[in-house]
């Protein structure tokens, strides 16, 4: 539900600091940081306990920074770029905390139960079932309610995670850091490590999406905040059937090794329909259309993941998993800004929305030699 600050932000950092694209980008690439480093918050629940619990201290933790944070870029009279920065990554820092430690969780009692799949749809679909709030949502505030107060809403969230750890069950835990650091050492050797590693980073490098897409909308395309916000419902709409499909589906009609290969074959060619958005009908089909089939592909990415944690580090090996997509997506948006604020300058929008979209598409074709290698392992 933090999304809700997300579009209101890019409108705060192009109209009121003046930001360009490639700046903006950077901002953004910064804010997000903390996403690139999620092994060492993985570390952070898997070998360090408080009193023996791993999980439960960390939550609480992880969920007082972000609403200290957000309280303090609400009650700035004026958003001046540092502060903001620091304050968004102070943010996201909590948010990275929170999710290594569910994914954690997820991995172990998922591999326990032969369930990664299906609790990964589970986690993945409420995810998305936030953006279809968050999406028209976060457009509406942008329109109607100063930033100050935006940041204020936001902060009630993480606020309620605070009060809801103090009633978690955690269970202590024996010995944490040597069995992780055990753990650790045997992933790190394995090739299946590096290769769904590379694959990872491959699929998910499009430099279109993220900033350069949020110009390529204002700019060229012409569309407004609540129209924007209404993208993102409808991504989130599909991206909650998208996991849907992939839970019910994995396991009884397809293979996770098969999706994962299918993610290549037809996302490749599928991803250059995105050289046909050019108004606002074809964003909506195609924001339901890559929505839906991103999630569920991407799922199998994340589901051979799970299957290749080992125990006793589930958070730190599931995180760096985590980190490569991230990383993909830190590089692309920040790349795909800066391309986008050079090509438009020189050949116009749209050529320069083109090349960045058909860099995406190729990126996937490069998964190809690589995925078909992949199979689960328990």
């Amino acid at each position: 539900m933090l999304g809700i600050v997300f579009e209101p932000l890019s409108y705060l950092l192009k109209d009121d600091l003046g930001l360009s694209a490639g700046q903006s980008a950077v901002f953004v690439a910064w804010i997000t940081f903390p996403f690139l480093i999620k092994p060492l918050f993985g570390l952070l629940t898997d070998m360090f306990a408080w009193k023996g619990l791993r999980r439960m201290p960390h939550i609480a933790l992880a969920s007082a920074l972000p609403t200290a944070a957000l309280l303090g870029l609400a009650a700035a009279s004026r958003h001046r770029y540092w502060w903001l920065l620091a304050g968004m990554a102070a943010v996201n820092a909590g948010v990275v905390l929170a999710d290594v430690i569910c994914d954690g969780v997820m991995v172990e009692r998922g591999k326990a139960t032969e369930s990664t799949g299906f609790y990964q749809a589970v986690q993945i679909g409420t995810l998305y079932s936030t953006l279809v709030l968050t999406g028209i949502g976060g457009g509406w505030l942008t329109a109607h309610v100063p930033m100050r107060w935006i940041f204020a809403m936001a902060a009630a969230f993480p606020a309620m995670i605070l009060v809801s750890s103090l009633f978690v069950v955690d269970l202590p835990s024996a010995q944490p850091a040597r069995n992780a650091t055990q753990a650790l050492a045997m992933l790190v050797k394995e090739k299946r490590f590096w290769t769904l590693s590379l694959v990872i980073l491959l699929w998910n490098f499009n430099p279109f999406l993220g900033t350069a897409q949020f110009y390529y909308q204002t700019g060229h395309l012409g569309l407004g905040p609540k129209f924007i916000g209404l993208l993102s419902t409808a991504g989130g709409v599909a991206g909650v059937l998208g996991a849907a499909c992939y839970g019910r589906l994995e396991g009884r009609l397809w293979s996770v090794g098969a999706i994962a290969r299918s993610a290549v074959w037809f996302g490749a060619p599928l991803s250059l329909l995105y050289l046909f958005y050019q108004g606002p009908v074809s964003a909506i089909l195609l924001t339901v259309l890559f929505g839906l089939t991103g999630v569920f592909f991407r799922l199998s990415f994340m589901d051979l993941a799970a299957r290749s944690c080992p125990g006793f580090a589930e958070a730190t090996a599931f995180a760096a998993f985590m980190s490569v997509f991230n990383i993909s997506a830190y590089v692309s948006n920040t790349v795909g800004g800066k391309l986008y604020d050079v090509l438009s300058a020189g050949a116009g929008s749209y050529p320069a929305a083109a090349v960045l979209m058909l860099i995406g598409s190729a990126c996937t074709a490069l998964c190809w030699p690589l995925v078909r290698s992949l199979s689960p392992s328990s």
